[in-house]
């Protein structure tokens, strides 16, 4: 769960135009610089408020990224999971989802983010843990669950949801995260990103799709 803000401290509500200021600026410090060398004292400058504020709003740098890691994986799937797509087919839902998952991932300075991460957090395991249940857990959740459910449904054959969540994700990012992390691709144009969600998706599809009566009744295994 994530921890946004500073537990037990009381006195005047929070100012959201703050809050906002706050998490934007530190969005993109975040992506623009390795995670270990923004602080909260540049985070503040840059917002305009003081070092005080910003912990008034959250306990340490590490509650206030794994916020942002929250919002940016609400973002993704906000579209996706909206009470209006229930009654859409398993691959509008999918396309849909993918394609929110990838505007912010291939689209957004988001990707800079992720590829700074992994030697801030090789040494705290429990941070990592935290920042990825955060982002990529409840993406790959969510994900899982919506695989699950149509292959209970008799939509698809799949032995492990998660597993084939995983490659469904695969499909749809291929290898352009790493080359727009190392500059050898630009983000993705929503073109892009429309086009790479359809087509992993009708690939995910075509791999997974039932080929006979008795492939939808298998049994699934519990989601990973």
């Amino acid at each position: 769960m994530p921890h946004s803000s500073s537990p037990g401290r009381s006195g005047r509500p929070k100012d959201p135009a703050k809050h906002a200021a706050i998490v934007a600026i530190a969005t993109r410090l975040f992506a623009e610089r390795p995670y270990e060398t923004v602080t909260m004292e540049a985070v503040a400058a840059q917002a305009g408020v003081s070092k005080m504020t910003v912990y008034s709003h959250f306990t340490d740098k590490e509650a206030l990224f794994e916020t942002i890691v929250a919002a940016v994986s609400e973002s993704m799937m906000r579209e996706a999971v909206a009470p209006d797509r229930r009654d859409q087919s398993l691959q509008q839902r999918l396309e849909a989802f993918g394609i929110g998952f990838l505007t912010v991932i291939l689209g957004s300075h988001v990707v800079a983010m992720v590829h700074s991460l992994p030697g801030a957090l090789r040494g705290n395991p429990a941070l990592a843990k935290r920042f990825y249940d955060a982002g990529p857990g409840r993406i790959r959740a969510a994900l899982t669950t919506i695989i699950a459910d149509a292959a209970a449904r008799g939509e698809l054959v799949v032995d492990v949801p998660a597993l084939a969540a995983d490659d469904l994700v695969s499909l749809w990012e291929a290898c352009l995260p790493a080359q727009i992390a190392f500059g050898m691709a630009d983000l993705a144009t929503p073109e892009e990103v429309i086009r790479r969600a359809q087509r992993g998706t009708a690939v995910f599809l075509r791999a997974y799709a039932v080929q006979a009566p008795d492939q939808a009744e298998r049994r699934i295994r519990p989601a990973e």
